[in-house]
């Protein structure tokens, strides 16, 4: 089944993770891709990730594209190497089927920024039907309305962060 959490609300991953955790207390095996956070940005929750016997991880050490400066210029042509070879390693876990549950956090992110090809994404994820997947990210592309099983949207009405108070550390990452 596959499970969307989008929106501009905070907790998306967060959701995933909760997922992730109660999961692997029925011993689910659990592949874990987290895009566009690079391995130098952890969390609290990794902490108890780490903990987890039954949870495989994929991070990639790229940052989103809002966060780089010049987007456009050649750094775009490496950032797009770099989730190529995301990709292939996401599409060889996929194949193997060697999991329960697959969760690709940020990766509605990189369909909407044109960063990965929408058809062969869905192709992917039909061909996975019999497992849960989730996805997260900020807009959800409304091809995935059709297939998804659950959709949840996270929506903002008010946030610290528009009054200059940045992510806090055990609340916010």
């Amino acid at each position: 089944m596959l499970h969307i959490y989008y929106g501009k609300g905070k907790g998306k991953t967060s959701a995933a993770i909760g997922l992730i955790i109660r999961a692997s207390g029925y011993k689910k095996r659990i592949v874990f891709f987290r895009f566009l956070k690079p391995k130098s940005c952890l969390s609290g929750e990794d902490i108890t990730l780490k903990k987890l016997p039954n949870l495989k991880e994929f991070r990639f050490d790229y940052s989103h594209p809002l966060f780089i400066k010049n987007f456009n210029s050649k750094k775009n042509k490496a950032l797009k190497k770099e989730i190529r070879k995301s990709l292939r390693v996401l599409k060889t876990t996929a194949k193997q089927g060697d999991f329960d549950i697959l969760v690709l956090d940020e990766f509605l992110n990189l369909l909407n920024l044109g960063l990965v090809n929408k058809k062969s994404i869905i192709t992917l994820l039909k061909k996975l039907a019999e497992k849960e997947i989730i996805l997260t990210g900020r807009n959800m592309p409304k091809d995935f309305y059709k297939i998804a099983d659950y959709i949840t949207e996270f929506k903002l009405v008010k946030h610290p962060f528009q009054k200059g108070i940045l992510a806090r550390e055990a609340i916010e990452y």
